[in-house]
Parts: C-alpha cells; structure tokens; sequence
C-alpha cells in the first residue's frame, strides 16, 4: 500500500531529518510510527499523503513515496485521509456538518438522509453532542469529531498526527480502540504518527521507530520502544540530546516573499472565473462557503461601514463646500446649479468608488486574508484538499462571487447615503431651496432625461468588479502564504492591506484615462 524508496529529508540549515530511509507498509496493516517531539514524524507523514512538505522554502526531499495498489501516488488521485495534529476543523460549521462534509465527499456516495444518519451515528460514538457549536466544544471533544470526520471518508489509508493528544488516558484509550478497530474491521491501512504510545500498545500495533539521531527508521518491538524513549530521557537529563532540535521550517524574512506574491495573484486573479463556477458538483457545500464569504465581505460590518462613510462624505463636501465659498450671499446664487452639476456626476463617477474601493480594499482585503491565514495556519486548506475538495472552487471561488456581487452593490449603498447626505447639507446652507431644486441638479449629469440608465454607470460596474476581483486574487494569494504562527498571519494581513489598496488606486487611475 506505502512504498517509501530511500527517501532524505534535510532542512534548509542542513540538518538530516530522514537519510536514504526505506518503509514498505501493507494494506489493511496498522502502523505506529513512535518518535521523539520535532524528530520529522509529521514531514514524513505528510510526504505519505501527498501534501507539501516546504520544498519552496528551502527543505531538500530525494527518494520516492509511492501509494501502491489505487492510482499511483498520492499527489496523483489517491484518496487519503488525514487527522491533523492542529485537528483542520472547519470552524463555520457544526461538528455534524464536519462529519457530513467528509461523507458528502467520499467516493463511495450516499443520500443526504443516510449521510445525515451516519454522521450522527459517528458522533454519537465519539460522545459529541450534535447540536453543541463548534466553538463551544472542549479540546478533546473537538479531536474526537476530527477523528469522526476521517473515518467518515472511509479512505484506503488513515493517518492519524498525535490523535491522543490532550484526552484523557479513558479517551485516548477509546480513540486507540476505534482507530486499530478501523484498520481490523474495515481493511483500512492505518498510520498513527504519536509520541504518546502507550494506548496504542494494547492493539499491537506494528512499530516504526524514527531515531532522530540516526535519521532512520527501524521496526522494533514495545520492549524495545521504551528503552529508546528511556535512553533519550537520560540523555536529556544531562543536556539536550542529538538531532532534537525540531523540524525547522523558517519562513522568509526577506520582502521576496511578498513582492513575488503580487506576480502569483496575477494568476489567480486569471484563473478567478474557473474558480468562481467551479465546486457546484456539491452545490450545497459550494454554497455554505458562500454564505460564509457574503457575510463577511457584505452583510457583517461592511454595510454599516460604508453607509457612514458615504454619508460623511456626502454630508462634508457639499456642507463646507457651500458654507465656505466667499461672499456667500452673491457666490452660492450663482455656482449653485454649476456646482451640483459637478458634484453629482464627479461623485457618481469617481470619488465614490475610489473611495469605497479602497475602503473595501482595507477592510475586506484585512478579514479575507486572515480568514485564508488561519485556514492556512490550522491545515484546514491540506484538510480539504485530502477531501478531494478544492480550496481555489469553495474559498477563493466563493470569494470572487462575493465581491464580484458585494463591492457594486456597497458602492450603490454608498452613493445612496452620499446623496441623503449631501441633500441634507443642501437644505442646511440653502434654506430656501428645495430637495426638488437639489434632484434636478445634482442628477442632471449623471442621470439625464430619456435615459435607461445613468451615464457612465457601465464603466462604474466594470471598475467596481476588476475592483473585487483584485482584493480576492491578493486576499487570497497572500492569505495563503506559508503561516508558522498567528503572527505570520498578521504579517500577511497588513500585505493585503497595503497591495490591495494601491491596486486599486492604480485601477481607478487606469480606468480613468480610458473613461475620459
């Protein structure tokens, strides 16, 4: 079932984590790869199923990982299930929806009333209530419904990464139970990748240790695993012991990282329409995501946001504006039809949309790319792709349609509350106009008589989408940037901010030649 030929891990500072290592692992066998904390476990965990490992970061791979007896390797099609360490649980839904999302998901496909069935049944075994959120689980309930969700996939191959950590000795020994029980009653191959040993011992395991000193991998029994992990003890007891440093990944710390990242969301930004129609297989799951990605982009804090701030600015240009032209009394007569004139049209044309482009740049450039940073941060993107679910069709692709339909329809808000606001100046500084007296005007260039719709408001749309296009292409390709903690992530968020926002005022500078 694993075939690993001769395969060398070594890290960009030099250190060998796995050197010409060779691993042949059956089907249906159940398998304990033991090791010390930072010892390469999870590199080689990963390389098994197919996920990158940081070889653009500088990790050195040689050697050959191969998923024999399906379609070839891992990276090729094969369908393999992963329990992450960090657990990649998908915080937008209900632990009944996680488990649903696996099944919906397997190759073997059920009916919605029988997937629904078998998740709760799943649950029920794991003793998570189905109705509890998410966010309100402990942490060992939430590992137990990330356990739920792998063996719902039903894959040929399971890989657990520390699946007991943080349960107490009864549910670590009941997930050991339910995972050797998969792997005897259900003929999957099963790879537990664990320091904390002990529970799966009882099943009799077959034991892989990795020496982190000798870079090796070696088949041994429970006797003499404890005597590595006791040898080790005493070495650290007198000082740190060889090769236990941990798997360094750094990430750079040169700006070439994100000055490269603004060329790559160029790509996604090409590849935004096959992402946007892409996922509707699975409508239902499709559109879940985008219910996620609406609210954030346009029914959170985002409507509020832009009302005022079109408002203010309505309110500010027209009240001063009036309010300070010299010798009012003979001025505002004479430039008031004029200056409506311009401020209408200039309003509607240009300084709107510049104004919540960048608004929208900032903000919802800022919450997008934190939400992809910490999807990225907790493998929840690794986690759909060993779903066979593709994280451009349900998150970049729903992000393009959110913004695609949101930033026109936030610039059309914001223009409405701009003209409230502005008529209310109006009315403040001309006490005896008319709010007829102010449509007439402020309207007359923007939305002339006999017209279908008002002037310019092709170019307004086209601005206002290529707008929302680029804050997910950046929002995206930066969110999704290497992440080895949540300050990696705040890092990416201010890049977003910053090239979103000059994107979109290159945009509008662009648009504004072509338009007149």
């Amino acid at each position: 079932m694993v075939s690993v030929e001769r395969l060398s891990v070594t890290t960009p500072q030099g250190r060998c984590l796995l050197n010409r290592v060779s691993l042949t692992i059956s089907q249906g066998e159940f398998v304990l790869l033991a090791g010390a904390s930072g010892s390469g476990k999870t590199v080689l965990l990963r390389l098994i199923a197919g996920l990158d490992v940081g070889q653009a970061e500088g990790m050195t791979i040689e050697g050959d990982v191969q998923l024999r007896g399906d379609s070839g390797s891992a990276t090729e099609g094969t369908r393999v299930g992963v329990v992450f360490q960090d657990l990649a649980l998908f915080d937008e839904l209900s632990p009944l929806d996680n488990v649903r999302f696996a099944m919906d998901h397997a190759r073997r496909r059920r009916s919605a009333s029988d997937s629904l069935r078998r998740a709760a049944e799943f649950l029920e075994v794991m003793e998570v209530d189905r109705r509890t959120r998410l966010s309100a689980l402990s942490g060992g309930e939430r590992q137990r419904v990330a356990v739920a969700r792998v063996l719902a996939l039903e894959p040929p191959l399971i890989l657990f990464d520390e699946p007991t950590t943080g349960l107490d000795p009864v549910r670590a020994q009941m997930v050991a139970a339910l995972i050797a029980r998969t792997s005897r009653e259900a003929d999957r191959t099963v790879v537990v990748v664990s320091h904390d040993y002990r529970p799966f011992l009882p099943h009799q395991p077959r034991i892989v240790l990795l020496d982190s000193t000798a870079a090796s991998l070696r088949d041994v029994d429970a006797a003499g695993l404890d005597r590595h992990f006791s040898n080790r003890a005493e070495a650290l007891s007198s000082g740190v012991a060889a090769g236990d440093k941990g798997v360094d990944r750094p990430l750079s710390s040169s700006l070439e990282t994100w000055l490269r990242a603004p060329g790559a969301a160029l790509w996604t930004l090409l590849t935004s329409v096959v992402a946007a129609v892409s996922g509707f297989r699975l409508a239902r799951w499709k559109l879940r995501f985008l219910w996620h990605y609406a609210k954030v982009v346009v029914l959170g804090a985002s409507l509020p946001f832009v009302l005022i701030a079109g408002a203010m600015l309505g309110f500010v240009f027209v009240f001063f504006s009036f309010s300070q032209i010299p010798y009012g009394e003979v001025m505002v007569p004479l430039l008031k039809q004029e200056f409506l004139n311009a401020t209408g049209y200039s309003m509607f044309r240009v300084v709107v949309p510049i104004m919540i482009g960048v608004l929208l740049a900032a903000y919802a450039g800022a919450a997008l790319a934190a939400d992809i940073g910490t999807r990225r941060l907790t493998n929840q993107l690794d986690a759909l792709r060993t779903f066979g679910a593709s994280p451009s069709a349900y998150l970049y692709g729903n992000m393009v349609i959110a913004l695609a339909l949101g930033v026109p329809l936030l610039t059309m808000v914001a223009y409405g509350s701009n003209c409230l606001a502005a008529l209310v100046a109006f009315l403040m500084t001309s006490p005896e106009a008319t709010p007829a007296v102010f449509r007439r005007h402020y309207f007359s260039l923007v939305w002339p008589s006999g017209r279908a719709l008002p002037a310019g408001a092709g170019w307004v749309l086209v601005k206002m989408l290529c707008s929302g296009l680029v804050i997910a292409a950046l929002s995206y390709r930066l969110g999704s940037l290497p992440k080895r903690t949540s300050a990696d992530v705040g890092r990416d968020v201010r890049w977003t901010i910053f090239f979103s926002c000059l994107s979109v005022l290159l945009l509008h500078a662009f648009f504004a030649f072509l338009e007149f």
